[in-house]
């Protein structure tokens, strides 16, 4: 979904990955790298909005009784995903 000039900015740490990813890594010898290129580490679905529109999106989907959380953002770039984590 990414244009070749814009990458996507993950924080790695903006949601709880699930206690059976730790598992698969530890168990198969899986590298970080690979584990969020194959398994996304928990993450379901994404929507990219506009950041003006990311509250109400949230709230709506949260009313629909989802659970949702921003996870990154879109920059500049290659095409790339990025993996970032917060402080």
């Amino acid at each position: 979904m990414l244009l070749p000039d814009i990458d996507a900015v993950i924080d790695s740490n903006s949601w709880t990955v699930p206690p059976i990813f730790d598992f698969l890594q530890r168990h198969g010898n899986v590298s970080d790298e690979e584990m969020m290129r194959v398994f996304n580490m928990g993450i379901g679905y994404v929507l990219a909005v506009r950041p003006a529109f990311a509250d109400s999106v949230l709230k709506q989907l949260t009313k629909d009784g989802e659970h949702a959380t921003v996870i990154g953002r879109i920059e500049s770039g290659q095409g790339q995903v990025r993996w970032s984590e917060s402080s």
